[in-house]
């Protein structure tokens, strides 16, 4: 039991958003689109409905089962354990997925497709639902900052994991091998993480730190401290689902897809579909995660500069709407792909920063394991479950992508309207508590 309380101290608490950035960087989870092509390709397949369908699998673990169960796990025992268990899962499904290229049908290589990908879902899930709720106990007076590092690292690592990825395969030729490399990867540095990291006393806040409210920026007296329960019968723990809910099914429809949806572009404009794959491609998810990287960063420093999550949720969703479209409008240009990808890569990787933020902002810190772990799996983990199968089966039904962003597009504007619509409901508590005062 002493092993699970050892761990770096908060004279050095800085070390928990930079380490949790390198363990998100070499996940690779943005890699995922990269792969459908050549699964497509290997198995001479016409419609793509039932290799994204993937994403629903690793979706179902990474944001439905994973983080409830890490939630409960960390808040008894700390982080230790469920980071040992996220270290076992990832590998084990990629070792499985690894397995998927030497089956003789699709047929065959459906069940181990799924299976794998929902054990590295899961295993991603036990990470993120430790690691966040480990960074937020940690930063209640930088929460945004801190979250935009650790979060930032899913972003990094596609920087340089695409390129190196894209390589070997072109390379090697696409084979079981990358798969387990990944799963090595994720092994090696979620059981450091194991090995380092422990959680703050429930009553521990950094010396000096004075509360101030998630709307006006202004000091109150103490954060209340919500249990799983008050949080449900809160209004703006719905307004968030909703906001969480309809932003990561049009983001998973659009992230899931995007490989798919180049390929479509640039083929109707003349280019061969191989040159896509080794070319556009890999610099596309470069060029995404460079973008994220950047906005990972920026966005949770505005939430720390501007008062709370409410400010800058709006923004956030209403921006990347509009680009998705952009996108699309233009999707027969690569140069044209490479700099909305831009745009839009920053803007949307506010998003993950700002949800994991928002709770402990508005719910406080003491139970945050639990209620942002159910938060989140119910709402974004339906989102990441749904979205990339039901753009490719939009995709496959319909014989094109349009329909599939209109979705995407109309979903970020209503999530938009969530966030604005929490703002004006916690300025008005706010109000009204402080009258009672």
């Amino acid at each position: 039991m002493s092993f699970l309380l050892k761990g770096v101290g908060e004279n050095k608490r800085w070390f928990y958003p930079i380490s949790a950035f390198f363990m998100a960087a070499f996940m690779a989870g943005g890699l995922w689109s990269m792969f459908y092509p050549h699964v497509q390709t290997h198995f001479k397949l016409e419609n793509v409905a039932t290799i994204v369908l993937i994403s629903t699998f690793t979706g179902l673990g990474t944001m439905v089962v994973g983080p409830p169960v890490a939630g409960y796990i960390l808040d008894k025992y700390g982080p230790k354990i469920p980071l040992a268990l996220a270290a076992v899962f990832y590998f084990t499904g990629y070792a499985i997925v690894s397995t998927v290229l030497k089956q003789p049908s699709w047929s065959n290589a459906l069940p181990l497709w799924y299976i794998g990908g929902f054990f590295c879902g899961f295993g991603g899930g036990l990470f993120g639902g430790t690691y966040t709720s480990t960074v937020a106990k940690w930063f209640p007076d930088r929460v945004g900052t801190a979250m935009g590092i650790a979060v930032a690292g899913g972003g990094t690592g596609t920087i340089f994991m695409s390129p190196l990825t894209a390589s070997f395969i072109a390379s090697s030729g696409f084979s079981g091998t990358v798969f387990i490399i990944l799963g090595l990867l994720g092994l090696f540095w979620f059981a450091l993480g194991c090995i380092f990291w422990k959680m703050p006393d429930n009553d521990w806040k950094p010396a000096g730190w004075i509360p101030k409210s998630p709307t006006t920026g202004k000091v109150v007296e103490e954060q209340k401290q919500f249990t799983l329960p008050e949080a449900v019968r809160d209004k703006r723990f719905w307004i968030l689902y909703g906001g969480f809910l309809c932003s990561a099914f049009a983001n998973t429809l659009f992230g899931q897809n995007a490989s798919m949806i180049i390929i479509e572009g640039l083929t109707k404009a003349g280019m061969e579909r191989a040159d896509i794959l080794a070319m556009v491609v890999p610099t596309y998810l470069s060029i995404n995660a460079f973008g994220g990287l950047i906005g990972r960063f920026t966005w949770g420093w505005l939430m720390d500069k501007m008062g709370g999550p409410f400010r800058t949720l709006p923004i956030v969703y209403f921006i990347s709407g509009v680009m998705i479209w952009v996108f699309y409008m233009g999707y027969t240009s690569s140069s044209f792909i490479f700099a909305v990808a831009a745009i839009l890569s920053f803007t949307l990787a506010g998003e993950p920063v700002l949800h994991y933020a928002a709770v402990p902002s508005i719910f406080g810190r003491r139970h945050i394991g639990k209620i942002m772990n159910t938060i989140n799996s119910f709402s974004v983990g339906i989102g990441i479950t749904v979205g990339g199968v039901a753009g490719a089966s939009i995709r496959d039904a319909l014989g094109g992508y349009f329909w599939a962003l209109v979705v995407a597009v109309v979903l970020r504007m209503i999530a938009a309207s969530f966030a604005t619509t929490g703002f004006f409901v916690t300025r008005k508590m706010d109000a009204a508590a402080k009258k009672t005062a």
